[in-house]
């Protein structure tokens, strides 16, 4: 669960509001948070540094020091101290929070769920929102495969006071929502600029060549000529552009996103302009959410309006005119939505009994407005506020009202049947396998069940599994299979130790995934179990008097016989087989374009095989 640091002060007082009947004590808050889902954590004293290129915040403990580059800009702060801007003390709660609710991570929603569960403003929250003023125009090449992010909404907030912790609040809250919404930048990322640097009403959504404009990315100096950077250079030299250029691999052409005179706005999801940077002294500023997911890029903006909204409530929201070849609309549109949730089987999947006038408090005591009642009493018309992106069904608002009650206010009962449960023999033999590896003298580790066709194959000079597990729709180009084999997790932690003195001896027992036909989810797991050794003199003698002991202790035989295998070195490799000549693994000397690929310059040897199979014998 994310753990975000939130400033004492600032949460206190956007939840006491001036005039509330109720003052809520720290004390209080701290004792129920849990029962909202939230958990402090600690509270931390931290020290405040900004930098002065970008205005990024830094929260420091006394243990991390000073910040010595700037995570946003790049800006080295030990060869230019004079960027580095001390703010003072600050203290923090570090609150875990729930991942899916993004409305809560800044201090602003934070503030208005603990005013509406303890009952100072329950219901519907409300915002008033401008008629538009201004168009953005976006062009039909951003729907195509060449150049696609497609989809964008849009705000200007109007009447803007900003002061540090605001502007720090703001920064973290962009980062925040491309985490917990935008996966990372891929399905949304959010850009804020100062409006009164921009002209005119008209704005240009379009895709622009990698070398069709040179712009000036935020962080660096406006008036150095060198500062001025084409898309494609800012893909290749800019730290963020090298962080997210994934992201707009394989296109020909780059989101882009301009004012009538051709001043850029952004390049999305990569980088802001310096032109249009937000400092305290804008009064007015443009916000724009662009994405794959039109839901997932209409919610980003609605927490961003709201959240800001309970930040600064004099501010004012103008909607935005989308000019789309699909169409014309306005955003954003915080218009509820509209639920149906029965009372009984809310009562009966809580446990406990329920009126429809107790239902309906709970639910608005969640930030939730209730129309009404259906003519039998028997349902509830529910409005979902704009910024719930994790209420998509009815069971959503049944764990809302279980909040609100109180899980600790639930009736303990015993379940009505008891099963005496066992362990399984695989993970009984796991168990086994494993003291007998620490006995040898290995050390366990744990390594990602994810990987990609790279580490798993092309590392290790053989051809792709045709019985690989492969991810549709990958969250990143690290992840995109199921692991076969956990000889790759091992040498990737040897690569990371290499540091460590010599010899290293390392296993690892786990599931490999593989395609079958016959399982119910057309793919099943295997246990397997491998072992590396890593030192200037091991060798094939080495991994063998391992598998020897291993089997020995095990109380199982199997027939050791030489084989050529491509990731082993000829003549230093062999094959583990059954008594029906079925292969249960192999072993061997690792070939050193293998240990090329990881950096190592010392012999390794490793041994891997199936558990599963092995005990069969």
């Amino acid at each position: 669960m994310p753990i975000v640091d939130t400033p004492l002060d600032v949460l206190m007082r956007y939840i006491n509001l001036p005039g509330a009947e109720r003052k809520i004590s720290e004390q209080e808050l701290t004792a129920t948070l849990p029962q909202m889902g939230c958990h402090i954590e600690e509270f931390a004293d931290t020290h405040q540094y900004t930098c002065q290129r970008c205005d990024k915040i830094f929260d420091r403990t006394e243990a991390q020091g000073v910040p010595l580059n700037c995570t946003q800009c790049g800006t080295d702060f030990r060869q230019a101290p004079e960027l580095l801007g001390d703010l003072g003390p600050n203290r923090v709660a570090r609150i875990e929070l729930l991942p899916v609710r993004a409305d809560i991570f800044d201090p602003g929603g934070m503030a208005r769920y603990v005013r509406s569960y303890f009952g100072l403003q329950t219901g519907l929250a409300e915002y008033a929102l401008s008629a538009p003023k201004i168009t953005v125009q976006v062009a039909p090449n951003l729907a195509q495969e060449t150049s696609l992010r497609p989809y964008i909404a849009c705000a200007v907030f109007r009447n803007v006071r900003l002061d540090h912790s605001q502007i720090k609040m703001l920064m973290n809250l962009q980062e925040d929502l491309h985490w917990a919404l935008g996966r990372d930048r891929k399905l949304a990322s959010i850009g804020v600029y100062d409006l009164d640097t921009l002209a005119g009403t008209t704005f240009q959504y379009g895709a622009v060549a990698p070398d069709g404009l040179k712009f000036v990315p935020l962080g660096f100096d406006p008036n150095d000529a060198a500062s001025a950077h084409t898309p494609g250079q800012i893909l290749e030299r800019h730290k963020t552009g090298q962080a997210y250029a994934h992201l707009l691999s394989g296109f020909s052409a780059y989101p882009l996103l301009q004012d009538e005179r051709g001043t850029v706005l952004s390049m999305p999801p990569i980088i802001n302009s310096e032109a249009t940077r937000v400092t305290m002294r804008s009064r007015q500023l443009f916000c724009d959410v662009t994405g794959l997911s039109q839901r997932v890029v209409d919610r980003t903006l609605n927490v961003m309006v709201t959240s800001l909204k309970e930040i600064m409530p004099a501010m004012e929201v103008e909607r935005v005119i989308i000019a789309a070849p699909d169409g014309r609309r306005e955003t954003p549109d915080l218009t509820p939505t509209a639920m149906t949730l029965g009372i009984q089987e809310t009562a009966r999947t809580i446990g406990v009994t329920l009126e429809g006038s107790t239902l309906q408090s709970l639910l608005e005591r969640m930030g939730h407005g209730v129309a009404g009642f259906d003519k039998d009493r028997t349902e509830l018309k529910v409005l979902v506020p704009a910024y719930r992106s994790d209420v998509m069904h009815p069971v959503d608002l049944i764990e809302d009202a279980a909040i609100a009650y109180g899980y600790d206010n639930l009736p303990p009962e015993l379940v009505p049947t008891f099963t005496v449960g066992a362990p399984r023999a695989i993970e009984e033999h796991s168990a086994t396998a494993r003291r007998v590896l620490v006995g040898l003298g290995f050390q366990q580790v744990m390594t990602l069940v994810l990987t990609n066709e790279s580490a798993a194959f092309a590392k290790w000079r053989i051809p792709p599994d045709p019985r690989s597990v492969l991810i549709d729709n990958p969250i990143s180009t690290e992840q995109t299979m199921c692991r076969v084999s956990l000889r790759p997790g091992l040498l990737e932690t040897l690569a990371i130790n290499k540091q460590y003195d010599l010899p290293q001896s390392i296993f690892e027992l786990g599931d490999c995934c593989f395609l079958d036909a016959e399982a119910e989810t057309g793919a099943s797991e295997e246990r397997y179990v491998a072992a590396a050794l890593i030192g200037t003199h091991v060798g094939y003698a080495d991994i063998r008097a391992v598998a020897d002991a291993f089997a020995h202790e095990l109380g199982v035989t199997c027939a050791i016989e030489p084989i050529e295998y491509p990731s082993y070195i000829p003549g230093r490799a062999a094959g583990l087989f059954d008594a029906k000549n079925h292969r249960l693994g192999t072993m061997g000397e690792v070939h050193p374009e293998v240990l090329e690929h990881y950096g190592l310059k010392h012999p390794v040897a490793v041994l891997e095989l199936s558990l599963a199979k092995l005990l069969e014998v």
